[in-house]
């Protein structure tokens, strides 16, 4: 039988975040929750709705319970997460530090998991992006994109030349950020994800 969680989650990942919600959110008490994968939905979809301090309380919640469990996994996960809030929300120091305490877990627990490591090393280089870090971002962004061609996942290789078309777009490198977006394009368009493309095209013609 196919969960609730599982349709919202399918609704949530179709863009329907308003039913996604209306399916789960009668279920959900963020102090008894202790289901992992709930309460990640749960954080997304008040994040989409930029309920900051909801989804905040929601991925301390969830860190709290991982660390509570020793589950280096969900831990990880859940300062990803909890770092995603603050860099939309522009605390970039704050998000850099969450993304830093990570990467300790990524290292000691998952020494292996390349594509962990590049998740991991795109955000340590956008964060640097946004605070002007550019040359640490660029080595942490060509970090990631090499470790994400070392699996078969699509989306997060076109993640990593997007983002190096950002920091070469800042460095004033047309050529460069150009031929980035454009295999971003290329591999965003393999998997159907439009939306991704449209904000790359509005940054090229910028």
């Amino acid at each position: 039988m196919v969960s609730k969680i599982d349709v919202a989650w399918d609704l949530f990942l179709e863009g329907k975040t308003s039913e996604a919600k209306k399916l789960v959110e009668q279920d959900f008490s963020i102090d008894t929750c202790t289901d992992f994968s709930l309460l990640n939905l749960m954080g997304y979809l008040l994040l989409a709705e930029k309920d900051y301090a909801s989804c905040t309380r929601i991925f301390e919640k969830y860190i709290l319970l991982a660390q509570q469990n020793e589950d280096k996994e969900q831990e990880h996960i859940g300062l990803h997460q909890l770092a995603m809030i603050y860099r939309d929300q522009g605390d970039f120091h704050k998000a850099l530090k969450l993304i830093e305490d990570e990467e300790k877990i990524i290292e000691e627990h998952f020494p292996n998991d390349n594509l962990k490591k590049a998740v991991n090393n795109y955000e340590q280089g956008y964060v640097r992006f946004k605070l002007n870090n550019l040359d640490e971002a660029l080595t942490f962004m060509n970090l990631s994109l090499e470790q994400s061609l070392e699996t078969d996942d699509v989306i997060s290789q076109a993640c990593s030349y997007r983002g190096l078309g950002e920091i070469y777009l800042a460095l004033e490198d047309k050529g460069l950020a150009n031929t980035h977006f454009k295999r971003a394009i290329e591999l965003f368009e393999s998997v159907g994800e439009f939306e991704e493309i449209k904000e790359i095209e509005e940054l090229i013609n910028r």
